[in-house]
């Protein structure tokens, strides 16, 4: 794909659900900030970082649910645990 992940597809183990899309927006130019000098924390709003993180939450949420993973309280303290 047109991303940064290839070089690293065979070194690190990915979950990718939407890397043949990200390859076609980024290789058509979706993304005006890649690898531009414009590409600056400054650049983005709040509205950016709050979708960035719901998507990151959604992914994890997907991830644990798949992984069985669950959550185990005692003695006030939370944690996560993996049958």
């Amino acid at each position: 794909t047109n991303t940064d992940s290839t070089p690293f597809q065979d070194l690190v183990p990915s979950i990718s659900l939407r890397e043949n899309e990200r390859g076609t927006q980024i290789g058509n130019g979706w993304d005006p900030q890649w690898h531009q000098p414009s590409d600056l924390y400054a650049t983005y709003s709040d509205k950016d970082f709050r979708l960035g993180l719901n998507a990151a939450q959604t992914t994890l949420a997907a991830i644990a649910q798949l992984a069985g993973a669950r959550l185990a309280s005692g003695r006030g303290q939370t944690s996560a645990t993996v049958p």
